[in-house]
Formats: C-alpha cells, sequence, structure tokens
C-alpha cells in the first residue's frame, strides 16, 4: 500500500473524486452509482461505514480509477470494517494455508520488511 493508508476511506474517496479531471462533484458522483448525494457525503465524512460488495465496484467504475488507486480505496475501505479487502477476499478464504501463514508471522514477529520480501517473490515469479 502507499502513503495514502494515513487517510480514512471517506478523506481518500473525496481526494479521488476531485482529481478526476474535471472533478466530480458528490451529485455526480451520486448519480453514477444510483445513490443519493448525502449518501457519498456520508462516506466522506466517516458518518457511514464505507461501501462493499456492487455499490464500492461502481464507485470503482464511475471513478475510473487506476489498479493502484482501486486497490488503495478497497483497501481502505476493508480496513475501516476490519475485513479483507474485497478484491482479494474469494482468494484469501480458497488459500486456507494464508491464514497459517499470517499466524506464523505473529508468532514469530514478521514485520512489513518481511511481507514486501514475500511480495517481492510472488511480484517476480507471476513477472509484475
Amino acid at each position: 500500500m502507499s502513503d495514502m493508508t494515513q487517510l480514512s476511506f471517506g478523506s481518500y474517496l473525496r481526494a479521488l473524486r476531485n482529481a478526476q479531471d474535471p472533478p466530480m462533484t458528490q451529485e455526480l458522483l451520486a448519480k453514477a452509482v444510483g445513490r443519493q448525494k448525502m449518501t457519498i457525503s456520508q462516506f466522506e465524512q466517516g458518518k457511514n461505514a464505507p461501501p462493499q460488495g456492487d455499490l464500492l465496484n461502481k464507485i470503482v467504475a464511475a471513478l475510473t480509477l487506476t489498479e493502484e488507486e482501486e486497490r488503495e480505496l478497497r483497501y481502505l475501505a476493508a480496513l475501516s470494517r476490519h475485513t479483507v479487502p474485497s478484491d482479494i477476499a474469494e482468494y484469501f478464504f480458497n488459500n486456507p494455508a494464508i491464514c497459517d501463514a499470517i499466524r506464523a508471522a505473529k508468532l514469530s514477529g514478521g514485520s512489513d520488511a518481511d511481507w514486501k520480501r514475500i511480495e517481492s517473490f510472488f511480484n517476480e515469479a507471476g513477472n509484475i
């Protein structure tokens, strides 16, 4: 994840919306996802839990995000809900060894740097 993880879901959503060219209003985003402006406003102000499922997918599509922006937005939504990001949930739950690896890392004091090395391994293996 980037340094944006210091942001909340709502502040990142607002930043992404305003970064559109031209900037997208709350009204336009709400219309694009089939909701009211108040819904978008409440997400941005942290008054509602971040969206999930179809609504989050619609927001991602409406904002035409880069792959990194989409991953960050999904991560922040999941972080707020204390869940697995929706783009990896199926893979996560279909591979129980992931939980075993996380538990082993926790018990051994694994660090973010350790996980970055693991990420590098998979990126190299997949030529990403």
